[in-house]
């Protein structure tokens, strides 16, 4: 399995934190990079990991982390929307879709 990526931003660094609190079996600290809502990526397990990550930043300040996670079941795209808040980057919406 190849290294996984170094975040280059904080958003970026946001997004593995989740994906990390997860793999641990922590949605409660995964939630708490979450601007609204919980997190509901039942694929992701102790043995997912990244395969490649990449960010883009939008015009309002905010970022579209993309992330490609190898999982037990399969491949996963999953696209994150994160902006900076009073208390650190925030995860304000997510999607997923399988490869």
């Amino acid at each position: 399995m190849p290294a996984a990526p170094v975040p280059s931003n904080a958003a970026e660094t946001t997004v593995r934190s989740y994906i990390e609190a997860l793999r641990s079996g922590d949605p409660q600290t995964a939630a708490s990079y979450l601007g609204n809502g919980s997190p509901d990526e039942s694929f992701i397990h102790a043995s997912t990991h990244i395969v490649s990550m990449h960010s883009a930043r939008d015009a309002d300040g905010s970022y579209v982390v993309a992330v490609t996670l190898s999982t037990p079941s399969g491949n996963y795209m999953e696209t994150f929307n994160v902006s900076s808040a009073a208390d650190g980057s925030k995860i304000l919406q997510k999607s997923f879709s399988k490869l």
